[in-house]
């Protein structure tokens, strides 16, 4: 009994030692997500004021329609209420619009172009862009009018006139960003801690870009076990106000003491995990009563139920998903898209299409395998699934050939996307090779009465007319990127 008593206690004090090195480990997780989130950031707010300065005294068309609103009594664009424009996000301000806002028009393209770059991450999050000078709110995302109605009272906050980065220590914007301690946000009512980037305009504070992330969101950066998670209270700590931010609770008696484990996100704000020592009890119990085997067979069960709800997923995405790049396949002519064409019809709203393909995709292919032609097909389909609408309808035709249906849009709006199609792929690298690849497109506009194959051979026309020009374009896309944003190639991990 007692080498067993001994052996236990070992093991417990290994499990504690283990258990906050994990935690820490997950704690630190969050931490990385949101400095990556934060230094992206920082990198928007360079080029857009790098943008508005080159902007500065042009006297430029605006890109899309503002509207009015005057039962809100605001202006914007993709709130529900006539959604005509191609940018991907949404535009919210108090009263009418300023003239002067046409020239931002021009900076919310270069937003969407910016923030199509993110990245997948678990933590839930949302760019914004607020102009001080103008006062308003350009989202990364459309949302409805119903959702914004009180931008009005928002800019005459105290919030809001606390939060503006010039209201900000200097030291604190020495890195180019800083993060705001956790508040009840005023749109959507919840608890959440913003990422902030001034935008300047020479050397005044003009704007900031921010990234709004729900406090609870932050849960789903970390990869604990059910077992574990039920045992920890996981809270963000503001220094200056002494105040405490759960974002999970996993148990309620305070009775047994607890471990904490922390770290520090910023100089005023802490992730702290406290951990209940009843799990280490359980563990001991657990090893007396042959807990471990009822585990494994707990195990057993969980691996056969994910396994046949994961075959059941499988077959029924199959049937309609590209396995490489996740877009639709060419099944879904027959099916989908023969019933949007009908929807259109009914309401004689124009369709348009977008045919397009990887221009000397065989190169790449012959040059560096069909792994880095694979990436470079999966670097494609993810650029179009950002800068499409939810309503267009993307499609891998086969090989490098891709398709893109554009309801409610006609010629003009197809050729405005395809053009920014063609400057985002280009722009980015997809391998260690520090390689590009450029497509050629095809755009029209399908005819009343005419079947799908008639209006994608007509498109294929138009697509192999214009790859005769490829080099050109090539050129052309190059001069435009150097004009625009620099973006220098990333470092990736090189393979043989």
């Amino acid at each position: 009994m007692l080498i067993l008593a001994g052996l236990v206690t070992i093991s417990i004090r290994n499990d504690i030692h283990e258990t906050q090195l994990y935690v820490q480990e997950n704690l630190n997780q969050i931490k990385n997500a949101m400095n990556t989130l934060a230094f992206r950031n920082q990198r928007y707010a360079s080029t857009v004021t790098k943008a508005i300065n080159d902007l500065k005294n042009q006297q430029l068309q605006a890109l899309v329609t503002i509207h009015y609103y005057p039962k809100l009594k605001e202006f914007g664009f993709n709130r529900g209420i006539y959604p005509d424009n191609l940018l991907n996000g949404t535009l919210l301000g108090p009263g009418k619009p300023n003239k002067h806002i046409q020239n931002d028009t021009h900076i919310f393209a270069l937003l969407d172009d910016l923030w199509a770059e993110q990245q997948h991450h678990s933590i839930t999050y949302n760019y914004y862009y607020i102009s001080h000078t103008l006062e308003y709110f350009y989202l990364s995302s459309k949302s409805n009018a119903i959702n914004f109605n009180a931008t009005r009272e928002f800019f005459s906050s105290p919030k809001y006139k606390d939060q503006r980065s010039e209201s900000q220590p200097v030291t604190s914007l020495y890195n180019g960003f800083y993060y705001t301690a956790p508040y009840l946000d005023f749109f959507s009512n919840r608890m959440v801690i913003t990422i902030k980037s001034p935008v300047y305009n020479k050397d005044q504070v003009v704007g900031d870009i921010g990234v709004d992330i729900p406090v609870k969101s932050l849960l789903s950066s970390i990869t604990l076990p059910n077992k574990l998670k039920s045992s920890l209270n996981l809270y963000l700590y503001d220094v200056n106000k002494k105040k405490r931010i759960d974002i999970f609770k996993g148990y309620n008696h305070t009775l047994l003491p607890s471990i904490q484990v922390y770290t520090r996100l910023s100089n005023n704000i802490l992730i702290h995990a406290n951990i209940s020592s009843t799990i280490f009890i359980t563990f001991a119990v657990q090893i007396l009563t042959f807990g471990l085997l009822i585990l494994i067979a707990l195990n057993y069960m969980n691996a056969t139920l994910r396994k046949y709800k994961s075959q059941k997923q499988y077959y029924q995405l199959e049937a309609y998903t590209d396995q490489l790049t996740g877009l639709f396949n060419r099944r879904i002519l027959d099916t989908v898209i023969k019933k949007t064409l009908e929807e259109n019809r009914a309401i004689d709203k124009p369709i348009s299409m977008i045919v397009f393909d990887a221009n000397d995709f065989k190169t790449i292919n012959d040059t560096y395998g069909h792994d880095i032609g694979d990436l470079a097909l999966k670097h494609i389909s993810s650029t179009i699934d950002d800068m499409t609408r939810d309503s267009d309808i993307c499609i891998r035709l086969g090989g490098d050939e891709f398709c893109i249906i554009l309801p409610n849009a006609d010629l003009e709006q197809a050729l405005l996307m395809a053009d920014r199609l063609e400057l985002a792929i280009f722009s980015g690298y997809f391998c260690h090779y520090h390689i590009k690849v450029a497509i050629s497109t095809g755009c029209t506009v399908i005819k009343p009465n005419e079947n799908l194959h008639d209006a994608l051979i007509r498109a294929d026309k138009t697509l192999y007319k214009n790859k005769e020009n490829k080099a050109e374009n090539r050129k052309a896309l190059q001069q435009q990127l150097n004009n625009y944003v620099f973006k220098s190639p990333p470092s990736f991990q090189k393979k043989e």
